[in-house]
């Protein structure tokens, strides 16, 4: 299978980043560590080739957000096994963070296993629970016909409360990327940050789906004339994404009030309850 990610692909109308002075730990403040290489987008979800914060990141806040990786990792992880989209170190790819599927490249090519029920199954040593007793899966159908089977089903997507944040994480790094280090010390990155790190705020993003395209894209955090705070747009795997700085959330509101006047289809508010 090929990737449906082209990570070749123009991340922005900028080709490179330009050189910032040093500056404390971006996320906890540390004036001296050991820098650690942060990829903004995580190398399993097909992070562009050199879009990494290579000094402004401590090791202890790069391991310690591991979770919000995985987080974000799980939302795409069926993307991501379908379209052969490396791990780290350009391992395979593996379907594991769900209950009810399960898949493995392997010598003969990729395998991928789902539990239809009604009692449980086994997959590569692994216990599969059926689909109708999880969240992972709905509308499960199967149909064989003239030698070919169709399998169907739709997923659970965003309703994860730490995918908010992981987006948010990678939004702060998009900002860090292009303005400098020091923006990530303003007073107002503050809010965001605490979000990130401790779940503390509410803070939405803006998902609009239905692009043909299944690249990733980072524009440079840009800021309305009535406000301090910065908002990123970004494009991960074909699904749009706008994340907002603004404690107040305006942006936001502003942006649900447009695209329901024109009645826009296929975009929703992350989280789905607020």
């Amino acid at each position: 299978m090929e990737s449906p990610v082209n990570v070749a692909e123009e991340m922005t109308a900028s080709s490179q980043r330009r050189c910032f002075d040093s500056a404390p730990c971006i996320w906890c403040g540390a004036a001296t560590f050991d820098p650690s290489l942060e990829h903004i987008l995580p190398e399993a979800l097909g992070c562009p080739p050199g879009f990494v914060l290579s000094n402004d990141v401590c090791a202890k806040c790069n391991n310690g957000f591991g979770h919000l990786d995985r987080a974000l990792l799980r939302q795409f992880e069926l993307i991501t096994f379908l379209g052969n989209v490396p791990r780290k170190r350009g391992k395979a790819p593996s379907l594991d963070s769900w209950s009810s599927i399960l898949g493995r490249y392997t010598e003969a090519g990729p395998e991928l296993h789902i539990n239809g029920g009604p009692g449980p199954a086994e997959a590569f040593g692994k216990r599969l629970k059926p689909a109708q007793a999880t969240k992972d899966l709905e509308n499960l159908s199967f149909k064989a016909t003239d030698g070919f089977a169709t399998v169907k089903f739709s997923q659970r997507f965003g309703d994860d409360p730490k995918f908010v944040r992981a987006l948010y994480k990678v939004a702060f790094g998009v900002a860090v990327y292009w303005l400098g280090p020091a923006v990530a010390s303003t007073p107002e990155m503050a809010a965001v940050k605490k979000f990130v790190r401790k779940g503390r705020g509410e803070f939405s993003a803006v998902l609009i789906a239905g692009s043909r395209r299944h690249d990733h894209h980072f524009e440079p955090p840009y800021r309305e004339e009535d406000t301090a705070y910065l908002a990123v747009g970004m494009r991960i795997f074909g699904i749009d994404f706008v994340t907002d700085f603004d404690p107040g959330q305006r942006l936001t509101a502003k942006m649900e009030t447009l695209l329901t006047a024109q009645r826009h289809q296929n975009w929703t508010i992350l989280p789905p309850c607020r």
